[in-house]
């Protein structure tokens, strides 16, 4: 996901993503936000943020910003002084509109980079600028509040300056994406980088006051630390390997910044990270605690030194060994030998627990990423921010984590029963985060589990007892899906429940990523999901056409097929929009040739096929041109072997990038549907050299299946990036031209696709693209055909859904929320289910329609 972690959009709503300004926890509103508008003023807010806009403005499009920083307790002071001095000297500024927006940003893990901004003001010029800092200082003397990370502070104040944009421009960078601009001297735009460190570009002007401040920057006293790498950041601090000078002692050094990194009590990174020191010195010498080193204060951060454990953490101990992922071969005997290998770390950590418990410390936050499994399945547990005095039996926690967290209402040292009883099922199945989307699923895993693992009579017992919702809830959908015709109209109903007409920003729920490219998009917005209804014979309201139409008239600087206006062309026209569909294609069409990437989601590829398919519906030849400019430079970095076009040549391919939505059979699939039109066989060599590209790429992994590499971490089969996405595109290549490479790699391609356990349900980078895949394929050429595997696919994917408003739906990206969209939710599992099971077997756009073969025993589903 381009918007980074996403848990800033999950504080909103308890079902989907959504932005921080619609959450409402029932703070007071910040006084300033009841103030009338100054005489001439006008006030507007979006996106969190309250702008005020003097009558007169004068500013230049890019200069010196001020941010200013405030913790919670400083900031209706800090704002009513704001307000005041620049209405008085008439600045135009903008503040975060209310608290709990101001609490979403400066979370654990908001955005590092944006993290301490309550207010942004604009200097019209640099004398204005030290004027402002000047007087504000004075001002907001005692105002406290975290450090901007992006930002050069201004000396003993909660001021901080950057050089950026002050009006929004856009500009593509060398990889393609679409990214906030600035422009250097000669007017050439160029990205405007929000890093968390302080970054000036080489060009930008620096007044004199501002440099001296640049000059006097020190690093400080020595620090006692060698850092060796960073093992983790979030906006409390860092955790790294470091080694400590004077004896050169390997250790974990874990930061906390002062006033940010807030968690729901409003408590900094350093009053956990103290919380943290206390609960280790209590627990000193005991089994599974790390040991203190030592704890030190350096530029107003405080840091911990712990022992160093040597290990891995749970989750990928087990995924290296759990029978379900390892192999779709696994034997009685692996499941058993899993069993017993599990059951004994669960027992040490149990006895780890209880440990602390005998010394009156509780956990507090027991998940996978905080236990440490050695070499000989001995533990250890890490991360004791969450630590409490089991005296406290009244302790309710400030941080938790989804699917190990009780939300019924325990307290104390039941928190980490509660925590360990999820533990145990997730060790088997690890879908913990479904059961907090929908209580009900709980007693169907257990069932499973208990069905699948050889436990010990009576293991679970507990572990129902602790986790099954004290009352009856929904009743849980049940294993597998209802026929599909049935399976489809509850699904639709799902996403046509969720609809806002009134939400500008989006009209379905889907991934986060729609707020940062656009609500209205083919991937995560309403032009994917109204044509995925339409194209499954559902009906598509006329106020949520309405609604499209109305989002294309905005303006958008993305160009790309599924995440920009190519993707919203397209189904406009598909919609019988078409007057709208041509006024979009037309206004964009200089904007899309400075499209960089290749890919079919973001890049060319897409903006070609959208031409191409334009081009063939309209019958005109307007687009002549725009199409051999898209086939010239994609056949241009295709021999060149350079993902990217234009700038200098990139020395390697972008890692883990091969697959049907960025990679090159993306590409592949653009000649091959040029091929069609102009009939030209070098685009159908073309078409296969493309997937060949692809195909180098892959490595053939234990079970014989063929996947994407990403080297050192992990491989990948799914649709957007992996087996999946290159399966499909070789699958439509071989019905045009044999080729012997193709034709050999796809069945491995497609045994990649053939796991029992896949994380997440969706179409993109889960289990539906892996259905796609193989009944596409198996349509194509009987002998690919492997039903037993779609029956269980389609039969497992009722492992994730839950019941919205007693509708079917399904959860989206890290199963964190309900997505109603194409690429993460319920509208790509419909596309599966009912489009490409169907009698035509209608798929993506571009690809070609699959009727079932007479002796495809799929065929009928």
């Amino acid at each position: 996901m381009a918007v980074g972690d996403p848990q800033i959009y999950c504080y909103a709503d308890p079902l989907f993503f959504e932005t921080p300004d619609h959450w409402d926890r029932g703070f007071a509103p910040f006084t300033v936000a009841t103030r009338p508008v100054p005489a001439g003023w006008t006030r507007t807010e979006r996106a969190g943020w309250t702008h005020l806009v003097p009558p007169v403005r004068n500013l230049p499009e890019q200069g010196w910003k001020i941010h200013v920083s405030a913790g919670p307790e400083h900031t209706d002071r800090a704002l009513e002084i704001v307000w005041d001095h620049c209405v008085g000297e008439n600045v135009q500024f903008k503040y975060l509109s209310t608290r709990e927006v101001h609490l979403a940003h400066n979370t654990k893990y908001a955005p590092r980079s944006g993290s301490g901004k309550l207010v942004t003001i604009y200097p019209r010029d640099d004398e204005q600028l030290l004027t402002l800092l000047e007087d504000l200082t004075k001002l907001l003397d005692g105002i406290t509040g975290p450090r901007v990370l992006s930002d050069l502070q201004w000396p003993d104040s909660p001021l901080h300056l950057r050089y950026g944009a002050f009006v929004e421009r856009f500009c593509t960078e060398p990889n393609g994406a679409v990214v906030p601009a600035l422009a250097r001297p000669d007017g050439t735009l160029v990205p405007d980088r929000r890093r968390p460190v302080f970054t000036l570009p080489d060009w930008a002007p620096v007044p004199p006051f501002v440099q001296e401040v640049l000059d006097r920057r020190t690093t400080g006293p020595e620090f006692p630390y060698r850092i060796q790498r960073a093992m983790h950041f979030s906006n409390a601090g860092g955790v790294y390997l470091a080694e400590r000078k004077s004896d050169g002692k390997v250790c974990v050094l874990k930061e906390a910044r002062p006033y940010a990194g807030l968690d729901m009590k409003s408590h900094d990174a350093v009053t956990r990270l103290r919380r943290e020191k206390w609960a280790l010195d209590r627990l000193a010498g005991a089994e599974g605690a790390p040991g203190v080193l030592d704890y030190v204060t350096m530029d107003g951060h405080e840091f911990l030194a712990m022992e160093h454990v040597d290990a891995s953490n749970l989750w990928v101990w087990m995924a290296r060994i759990h029978p379900m992922i390892v192999s779709e071969n696994s034997s009685p005997e692996d499941y058993r030998a899993y069993t017993e290998r599990v059951l004994a770390v669960l027992d040490r950590i149990e006895r780890v627990l209880a440990g602390f418990h005998a010394r009156g410390v509780g956990f507090g936050d027991l998940h996978y990423g905080n236990v440490l499994v050695r070499p000989d399945d001995s533990v250890a547990l890490i991360d004791y921010e969450a630590a409490f005095d089991t005296a406290d039996t009244e302790h309710r926690p400030a941080v938790a984590t989804m699917g190990f967290s009780a939300e019924t209402g325990l307290r104390g040292v039941d928190l980490d029963h509660y925590c360990l009883a999820s533990l145990k099922a997730a060790m088997f199945l690890p879908y913990e985060k479904l059961r907090a989307l929908d209580p009900a699923k709980t007693a169907e895993q257990l069932d499973f589990i208990a069905e699948r693992f050889p436990l010990p009579e009576g293991f679970l017992d507990p572990v129902r007892r602790m986790l099954l919702p004290p009352a009856p809830g929904a009743a849980p959908a049940g294993p597998g899906l209802p026929p599909v015709r049935e399976a489809a109209a509850s699904m639709a109903s799902a996403i046509v429940s969720c609809a806002d007409l009134s939400h500008r920003s989006r009209l379905f729920p889907g991934d986060c990523e729609q707020f940062v490219t656009s609500g209205a998009t083919f991937a995560n917005g309403a032009a994917g999901v109204l044509w995925a209804l339409s194209v499954c014979g559902l009906p598509v309201p006329d106020a949520h056409q309405e609604w499209l139409v109305e989002a294309a008239d905005r303006p958008g600087p993305r160009q790309g097929f599924y995440n920009g206006t190519h993707g919203l062309a397209y189904t406009l026209d598909h919609l019988g929009h078409t007057g709208a569909a041509a006024r979009l294609v037309d206004r964009t069409r200089d904007a899309a040739r400075t499209a960089r990437g290749i890919g079919l989601y973001d890049g060319l590829t897409g903006i070609g096929l959208t031409r191409l398919h334009l081009a063939e519906r309209w019958q005109t030849v307007d687009f002549d041109e725009d199409i051999a400019h898209v086939a010239d430079t994609l056949a241009e970095a295709l021999r060149a072997n350079r993902p990217v076009t234009g700038g200098p040549t990139a020395q390697d391919p972008p890692p883990v990038r091969a697959g049907l939505m960025r990679g090159w059979s993306g590409v592949a699939l653009f000649f091959l549907r040029l091929y069609e039109v102009s009939g030209d066989p070098g685009h159908l060599d073309l078409a296969v050299a493309a997937v060949h590209r692809d195909l180098d790429r892959c490595t053939t992994t234990p079970n014989g299946s063929l996947q994407v590499e990403e080297a050192g971490v992990r491989t990948l089969c799914y649709l957007d990036v992996g087996s999946a996405g290159i399966a499909l595109v070789a699958d439509e290549v071989l019905t045009l031209r044999d080729d012997d490479r193709l034709r050999e790699a796809l069945p491995a391609l497609l045994t990649a696709c053939t796991p029992e356990f896949v994380v997440m349900p969706q179409l993109f980078m889960g289990r539906s693209g892996l259905v796609a895949a193989l009944e596409r394929a198996g349509r194509r050429d009987p002998a690919l055909a492997r039903p037993a595997v779609v029956a269980r696919h389609l039969d497992r994917l009722g492992w994730y859904a839950l019941s919205h408003q007693g509708h079917m739906a399904f959860p989206g990206d890290l199963l964190l929320k309900l997505s109603m969209d194409l690429a993460t939710g319920t509208a790509g599992v419909l596309l599966t289910t009912a489009a490409v099971m169907g009698d035509r077997g209608r798929f993506l756009p571009f690809f070609t329609d699959r009727p079932p073969a007479p002796a495809d025993p799929t065929g009928s589903r």
